[in-house]
C-alpha cells in the first residue's frame, strides 16, 4: 500500500519534533521514516507532502532533498494529498491527525482510504536487533544532540523526578 504523509503534520504533533526549526523538522521525518515504519503494515511505499504554499520551503526536489518528498503550491498540502487520494488506482493510506483532510481523503479516493493518525506513525518502535540482543528502535532519531540534557534541566527546574 502506498501512505501519503501529511508532513507538518506529523512533525508539529511529534513532542521530539514540534520545537525544531521546519528545515529540522523535515529532515528528523525523512531520517526516521528511512528507518522504517512498524505502524505502517506491511511492504509499503510512502510520499511525504510538505506545504510549500506560503513560502516555507522548496518547492521541486533539490540535491539535498528525500526522493520520498514533495513540496507543493497548491493553495495547502492537504489540497495536493485528496488530488493524489483522487487519482489514486487502488486503495491507499493517509497518515494524518487533521480530520477535515481524513474526511476529504475519504469522499475523494475511488479504491478506498486507511486513514493512520500522526501520533501513531512512530508510536510502536520496531526492535532492532543488536549484537545478538533486542533493542528498541531510538525515538530520537534526526533529533538535536543536546536533547537530552535539556530535557534534563527543565525536570530539574521543574521538579519533576524520574
Amino acid at each position: 500500500m502506498h501512505y501519503l504523509i501529511d508532513g507538518y503534520n506529523v512533525t508539529r504533533r511529534d513532542p521530539a519534533t514540534k520545537d525544531l526549526s521546519l528545515e529540522e523538522q523535515r529532515t528528523a521525518l525523512e531520517k526516521r521514516l528511512r528507518l522504517g515504519t512498524p505502524s505502517l503494515p506491511g511492504k509499503t511505499t510512502y510520499t511525504i507532502v510538505w506545504d510549500a504554499a506560503s513560502g516555507a520551503g522548496a518547492t521541486s526536489a533539490t540535491a539535498h532533498a528525500h526522493p520520498r518528498s514533495e513540496y507543493t503550491r497548491l493553495p495547502t498540502a492537504d489540497d495536493a494529498i485528496v488530488a493524489k487520494a483522487r487519482r489514486a488506482t487502488e486503495r491507499i493510506g493517509v497518515v494524518t491527525s487533521d480530520n477535515e483532510l481524513a474526511n476529504r481523503c475519504r469522499s475523494a479516493a475511488l479504491h478506498g482510504v486507511d486513514i493512520v493518525p500522526s501520533e501513531r506513525l512512530f508510536a510502536q518502535a520496531k526492535p532492532a536487533k543488536k549484537r545478538g540482543r533486542k533493542t528498541p528502535m531510538p525515538r530520537d532519531i534526526g533529533i538535536p544532540a543536546n536533547a537530552n540534557e535539556i530535557n534534563r534541566e527543565l525536570k530539574e527546574l521543574w521538579g519533576i523526578d524520574d
